[in-house]
């Protein structure tokens, strides 16, 4: 989620439908000791829910102190992210590729433990390439005192490919003393219900699915409260986009004037282009594959962000798209109920 969940996004998407908790996206924790107004400046809390600040990295110390930090100045919680999947991040040993080494997931987990006075949470995958020692890799985060676990039951090397095996964060939830929470092709709402029904899990986490169908909070608290679910047409779509759009450049032009640094100064002068194309290509997941990938060519190739918002328009005119609560259409892949 780096990159698109900002602050700005999370705002949005919250005053659709509000989630129980925020969850901000990784911060990377070096072998250089973390600046700590940089780690202050990052905590942005959405509305007034709670709020959970992920660091990723490998060195103890440092974690230790960003976890210290980060509780002390009103984090709700403080997340070791363990799950990242992508290869640049986990060949430097740190989020899933720190999965082969309990020694140093224990090491890591206890130092934070120590250091942090809030909740301290650890996403997991399933492992690298297989699933062998996921009970190993809880056991240990169990042991070292975090307080709950998140589970993405993916492996490492399968990324976001094939279907998540809802019936590991079952088998996790049936060993552990401490809270499990379910990730993993959340995609409809319904689905996100029937997770925590089959396996047991405490709570859910939901990402892709979010930026996918940004309703998807309000349609799981609709399903909750026994009433009709909310669903979301073409017109809908473009709104968002449209909201998003301008809330993205006014982020933009709070970055751009208080940037310092080239990477900043880079980030700043780029604009929020980059971000909005991401999320169309998210939204069009939701359209059939004939107008989706018409809409998609014409948006990816689009220069500004005008361009992008007039690609996109048609869906004003569509009133069908796989955004239903119960997801009739089933565009995407979803996990066999593990019975």
């Amino acid at each position: 989620m780096e990159g698109v969940l900002g602050h700005p996004v999370r705002e949005l998407l919250a005053s659709y439908g509000s989630p129980g908790l925020v969850c901000a996206p990784f911060l990377r924790i070096t072998a250089h000791a973390p600046s700590v107004q940089w780690l202050c400046s990052e905590l942005r809390r959405t509305r007034d829910l709670p709020l959970s600040m992920q660091l990723l990295g490998n060195h103890a110390a440092h974690l230790a102190l960003a976890a210290r930090v980060l509780s002390d100045a009103g984090a709700d919680v403080v997340d070791l992210n363990l799950g990242c999947p992508v290869r640049q991040i986990a060949r430097k040993g740190v989020g899933s590729g720190m999965l082969g080494d309990l020694d140093a997931i224990y090491h890591v987990v206890s130092a934070m433990r120590a250091a942090c006075s809030t909740t301290l949470s650890v996403k997991i995958r399933a492992g690298i390439d297989n699933s062998d020692n996921l009970l190993s890799i809880a056991k240990a985060i169990e042991a070292a005192g975090a307080d709950f676990l998140v589970l993405h039951p993916r492996t490492r090397h399968e990324g976001y490919s094939g279907v998540a095996d809802w019936s590991l964060v079952r088998r996790i939830k049936s060993e552990l003393t401490i809270p499990v929470v379910g990730n993993g092709d959340l995609w409809y709402a319904a689905d996100a219900l029937r997770l925590m029904q089959s396996s047991g899990a405490d709570a859910i986490m939901i990402g892709r699915g979010a930026l996918r169908n940004p309703f998807i909070f309000r349609q799981i608290e609709e399903l909750r409260q026994g009433q009709v679910p909310f669903v979301p047409n073409g017109h809908d779509i473009v709104e968002h986009i449209e909201q998003l759009s301008a809330t993205l450049w006014v982020e933009h032009e709070r970055t751009r004037s208080g940037s310092t640094g080239s990477l900043k100064r880079e980030r700043a002068q780029s604009g929020p282009i980059g971000s909005i194309k991401e999320h169309a290509r998210w939204v069009l997941r939701a359209a059939p594959a004939s107008v989706r990938l018409v809409l998609w060519d014409r948006a990816k190739r689009s220069a500004s962000v005008s361009e992008i918002l007039e690609a996109i328009r048609p869906l004003r005119e569509l009133s069908t798209m796989d955004l239903a609560s119960d997801g009739p259409l089933r565009f995407e892949m979803t996990p066999a109920n593990p019975g």
